[in-house]
């Protein structure tokens, strides 16, 4: 063995993928200064064949710009999609503060929201025993807050608005004089001081939107929009019932 070949022997031993790829990421100029290697490289492609390195850098640059045009056209789907809704979003707010009372107000929920979100349809509740309020001429929808929890279970603990598939049950509970049935619905809890409530003889409100399609309002829909209606309803209807 020729004097100095075992650390030849070491160096050759401890190439390997990761440190071919190292050097060549520092060096990026090697190629340049070998440029009698591209002659000698070619590289598999998934058909068989065989091509060379600039062509394969061609085609990955080709499949990276694929991707992020893709992403792009996801990002200006979405922001088209957000506007829509936020468009939407302004309609229903400015409709619900042209209220003057809560019966002008659940009024104005049966019909601007049904409209604006493709739904089926839309209705205000005021979840207790609120006896002030619960006279049939009012235009103020009571739901029975004892009735609310045995039919919507773990639906009526939610602090959170959130869009499910319904039961004949629940959906006859919150739509009762509906067409046709509502198998989907967002609800939207209005948070309001409880004792703002006490002293206004009002419930929980409950603002749901219901649709007769399944999958219309479903769990892995954005809520944003409707959180921020729930807001509204909120101030709005602590103002109208001072």
């Amino acid at each position: 063995m020729k004097p100095g070949s075992g650390n030849n022997l070491d160096a050759i031993d401890s190439l390997n993928d990761e440190t071919v790829s190292k050097y060549l990421i520092e060096n990026p100029e090697f190629f340049n200064r070998k440029a009698d290697l591209l002659l000698e490289l070619s590289i598999p492609h998934e058909s068989g064949a065989a091509i060379s390195l600039l062509e394969r850098q061609v085609a990955l640059f080709r499949e990276r710009n694929r991707e992020l045009q893709n992403n792009i056209n996801d990002f200006i789907f979405n922001a088209e999609e957000n506007d829509a809704l936020f468009e939407k979003t302004r309609i229903v707010i400015l409709e619900l503060l042209k209220a003057t009372s809560l019966a002008e107000l659940s009024g104005t929920v049966d019909e601007t929201l049904k409209a604006e979100f493709s739904a089926h349809a839309s209705r205000l509740y005021f979840i207790g025993n609120a006896d002030v309020k619960s006279s049939p001429d009012s235009g103020i929808r009571i739901l029975d807050e004892t009735l609310a929890r045995e039919t919507l279970g773990k639906l009526y603990e939610k602090k959170r608005t959130f869009c499910c598939e319904l039961t004949p049950e629940q959906a006859k509970l919150l739509f009762p004089d509906t067409k046709k049935e509502v198998l989907s619905a967002a609800m939207i809890p209005v948070h309001l001081a409880e004792s703002m409530r006490e002293s206004a003889g009002l419930g929980m409100p409950l603002l749901v939107i219901g649709s007769d399609k399944h999958n219309h309002f479903n769990s892995s829909l954005d809520t944003l929009f409707l959180d921020f209606i729930g807001e509204i309803l909120a101030a709005h209807i602590t103002r109208l019932a001072e």
